[in-house]
């Protein structure tokens, strides 16, 4: 997205293998997810257990975290105290996500500023865990997870274990209190293999081998956050767009889209589902859905001008050359063709000139990525869903994610209702519509691709023909003791300039546009959508809707790399 560098504590190595700090760079507002016991047993002391928490945010404030949100379950037990702690530290608001639908707003809600409920007995009929389900939502929305934990494994889904294990497969950090112990440990997620098994992972801690568990400390939680790209400035959330002008009352950046529906032709239009009025009306989809629609929009502009560039830039190109080569027709024109040529040249150069030094070809991909990684927030946003696996740090698309946590969490009832019209749209808008998008994408593509070759073709087929018949009157022309005519002479040059020209053009296109593969890819895409979508049930749950969710935005995560991955090829070519 931006060329903005992932800002890291800087300095030396220490021999533990922390960083040791000289300028630290400030972080940016983070949410933190809280696990602790509730059985007495597990917790301990209670005062013991809030003296730790008291420390554990103190060590956050100190580390550098001032404005953040704690996400808790809010149970008895370790998350009372932890909502206490955090709201008497100042460090920003408490939401609460309840495991199910009728549970009341306990002792301590009026530390809760917003509350999520979901529907647990639903969950619990299909044979699937609430408070594992609830797990899930915390772990889904968080950027580290504090827990209050013995560092024995589950005896029960949902637990605080569970909490650690989910957190780490997501590439999330945790701060760890021990009931019992005064040191605090940090452990990073990014030394642990992607398939870890949770029992190996338990022996490990209990030796404590480094680096996987290590002393917390606020330089080591400054640089857990830091390596997950939330320090320094943010890339700038207002898009950097162009507002084309007219040239001669003539909107050239529909080049082409005109160019793209003469050889392509149209597909049948896909008729998105609207979002239910009572997402809509929630402010932190409408913050995601505003960011989207000004990136997305300026993502088509940009994309607009610049393929409208190339396709001009291609057409000069092959204009260029026949006006280079008409004076060997037609020879009384050399000094106009001439002329003619060096404007083209000229222009060209300009237009070239004015797309390398405005970075058009970066600045688009930039938006266009940052626009589909908004795109996947809101709809994860609206699902409690983390689009980001172990070991796979997004840090291109940390400024969507920035947008994401200050909409904070959807609030109110995930009854029935809710799921079905929520997880309705969202399978619209991420699976169905898109697959739709690219069948179409792929359709067009191969309508142009294949046109362009048919150009090609009857351009050669052309040049054959010329130099067939230069020879044919030649040999004729022997017997007479003659030569061809002089015109005939002319058309050979005019051809053999214009046919390599059309044939380079069709490869230039090709190769800043990619029709064929981008049509390759948009198929074998649409069929991967199609087949999540298959394989759902009709009485989809919340926890159905979310695995599809998740499988969904890895595939397409990975048609997103590959796109941006093209950015170097999409720089304009002058054309000769």
């Amino acid at each position: 997205m931006s060329n903005a560098r992932l800002t890291r504590p800087r300095g030396r190595v220490s021999a533990s293998g922390e960083r040791t700090k000289t300028r630290r760079l400030k972080l940016q507002f983070i949410q933190v997810a809280f696990a602790g016991h509730n059985r007495k047993e597990d917790l301990g002391d209670p005062e013991e257990a809030a003296v730790g928490l008291k420390a554990a945010f103190a060590m956050l404030a100190k580390a550098g975290v001032h404005r953040a949100r704690l996400i808790s379950g809010l149970a008895p037990g370790a998350d009372y105290l932890a909502a206490a702690a955090w709201s008497a530290a100042g460090l920003g608001q408490v939401h609460a996500v309840y495991p199910y639908l009728d549970l009341p707003p306990n002792a301590v809600a009026d530390l809760a500023h917003s509350a999520t409920w979901l529907d647990g007995k639903t969950t619990e009929a299909l044979g699937r865990n609430a408070h594992l389900a609830q797990t899930r939502w915390l772990i889904g929305v968080a950027d580290l997870l504090v827990v209050v934990w013995t560092g024995e494994h589950a005896r029960g889904a949902g637990g605080t274990a569970d909490a650690v294990r989910l957190a780490l497969e997501h590439n999330i950090p945790v701060l760890w209190i021990k009931p019992g112990e005064a040191a605090l440990r940090l452990i990073r997620p990014e030394h642990l293999d992607e398939d870890f098994g949770f029992l190996e992972f338990l022996e490990e801690l209990r030796f404590s081998r480094a680096p996987l568990v290590r002393k917390a400390t606020p330089a080591a939680i400054y640089s857990a956050l830091a390596d997950l790209g939330l320090a320094g400035e943010l890339p700038s959330l207002e898009p950097e767009a162009e507002a084309p002008k007219p040239i001669l009352f003539i909107p050239w950046w529909r080049a082409y889209s005109m160019f793209r529906r003469s050889l392509g032709g149209t597909a049948a239009p896909f008729k998105a589902r609207p979002p239910p009025a009572d997402l809509v009306a929630e402010p932190g989809f409408q913050r995601l859905t505003q960011a989207y629609a000004r990136v997305d929009m300026a993502a088509n502009s940009l994309g607009a001008m610049h393929r409208s560039h190339q396709i001009i830039l291609l057409g000069v190109a092959i204009v260029a050359t026949f006006v280079g080569s008409a004076p060997s027709l037609w020879p009384n024109t050399k000094l106009i063709m001439v002329t003619i040529e060096l404007t083209l040249a000229v222009g060209a150069f300009a237009v070239w000139l004015a797309s390398e030094r405005g970075r058009r070809h970066q600045r688009w991909g930039d938006l266009r990525q940052r626009a589909e990684d908004l795109r996947l927030e809101r709809v994860a946003w609206a699902l409690g869903v983390n689009p980001i696996r172990h070991g796979m740090n997004f840090a291109s698309g940390r400024a969507a994610r920035h947008v994401r946590r200050l909409a904070g969490v959807p609030t109110g009832a995930f009854d029935r209702r809710r799921v079905k019209a929520w997880g309705d749209w969202a399978l619209d808008e991420l699976i169905v519509g898109q697959a739709a998008y690219h069948r179409a994408q792929s359709l067009i593509n191969g309508r142009v691709s294949h046109r362009v070759h048919e150009w090609e073709n009857i351009s050669f087929a052309a040049f054959m023909i010329v130099l067939l018949s230069y020879v044919v009157a030649a040999i004729s022309m022997l017997a007479f003791q003659g030569s061809p005519p002089s015109w005939l002479d002319g058309l050979v040059g005019l051809a053999g300039a214009m046919a390599p020209a059309i044939g380079a053009t069709g490869l230039a296109l090709e190769a800043t546009l990619a029709l064929n593969e981008q049509g390759q890819r948009s198929r074998v895409l649409a069929v991967h959508l199609e087949a999540i979508v298959s394989r759902m049930s009709p009485k989809t749950n919340l926890e159905a809707l979310q695995a599809a969710a998740k499988a969904a935005i890895r595939l397409q995560r990975a048609q997103e790399t590959h796109w941006t991955e093209g950015t170097a090829r999409r720089r304009l070519i002058r054309g000769g």
